[in-house]
């Protein structure tokens, strides 16, 4: 509670900072983390529908055919890159030994919805039609991501369904995810204010990301409204106690298990929005967690 106290102490009001020092400043913090070392890291372009991907490739041994996780950061869909997420990615290609590709998608508010969620689904579409060229196994590719990238994480794995991509993703992986617009839950209520993720960061990102106000309605905004939740991938959904967006992420992952959707959700004590980003042990655990889960889909072992 005392580092929650501190940090909300000097945490900056992102209304009232340009977006690219906010991003330079999210960018630094990635700084002192360490970097494993692993076997292979490289930078790649994907060529999407509307725009160049950059994307970066984690590899975490020597040999091929490995599972594939495409990766997408968190951010509120205005900061994030790749080289912010490095230290967590590569920690991911290790834990889940398979190969990570990272993907740096475009950020509002140059960017209006739904430019995100394309560049995402067009990283997706090229890795299930490329993998063997990042060693990896197109049968075996999972979405995931936290925060901002487990909404993409989310829809794209929907829209990959919808659209019949082939093969099928195997795994999603949503961290903390935004899954849809909550004004009435526990946890929206509470957690709003001083722990991190609050009401006014929302509001920014909001008005940041969207076009208009009923942009907040599409499903590629806020999965939690589709139809239809049957036959997606199974899921992984982690939340934290005092995140104003756990509750609807836990009533996501109740909509996927009633739709017959093998899920897992694992709440973390005692931790806010973002945690997994800390050096705290709650962190590895997470990393640990996402491990195990991708190791058993890929590879049918712990």
């Amino acid at each position: 509670r005392k580092f929650i106290e501190e940090f909300n102490r000097i945490k900056p009001q992102l209304s009232k900072i340009p977006v690219d020092e906010v991003r330079k400043m999210n960018r630094a913090s990635s700084l002192t983390q360490p970097r494993r070392q692993i076997h292979n890291v490289f930078d790649i372009s994907i060529l999407g529908s509307e725009a160049k991907i950059p994307a970066r490739v984690y590899v975490p041994r020597e040999g091929k055919d490995f599972g594939v996780l495409v990766y997408f950061h968190g951010g509120g869909f205005v900061f994030g890159d790749v080289e912010s997420y490095d230290p967590l990615c590569r920690e991911l290609a290790a834990a889940c030994d398979c190969v990570v590709v990272s993907v740096d998608y475009r950020l509002a508010p140059e960017h209006k919805f739904p430019a995100a969620v394309v560049d995402a689904f067009d990283s997706v579409k090229w890795v299930l039609e490329h993998a063997s060229e990042v060693n990896g196994d197109p049968e075996k590719v999972a979405v995931g991501g936290d925060s901002a990238g487990g909404n993409l994480a989310a829809v794209v794995a929907i829209m990959a369904r919808d659209k019949g991509l082939k093969p099928s993703l195997k795994y999603q992986v949503l961290v903390n995810p935004f899954v849809g617009v909550d004004v009435a839950s526990y946890s929206i209520r509470e957690y709003s204010t001083g722990f991190l993720l609050d009401k006014d960061d929302m509001d920014f990102f909001n008005k940041a990301y969207l076009r208009n106000l009923t942009d907040a309605l599409d499903p590629r905004f806020s999965p939690i409204l589709v139809n239809d939740f049957s036959n997606l991938p199974p899921a992984l959904i982690v939340t934290s106690e005092y995140d104003p967006l756990r509750d609807s992420a836990e009533t996501y992952a109740v909509k996927l298990s009633e739709a017959g959707v093998p899920t897992v959700v694992v709440r973390f004590n005692g931790v806010i929005h973002g945690f997994y980003n800390l050096p705290i042990p709650h962190a590895r655990v997470v990393v640990g967690l996402i491990g195990s889960t991708l190791r058993q889909a890929f590879y049918n072992k712990y």
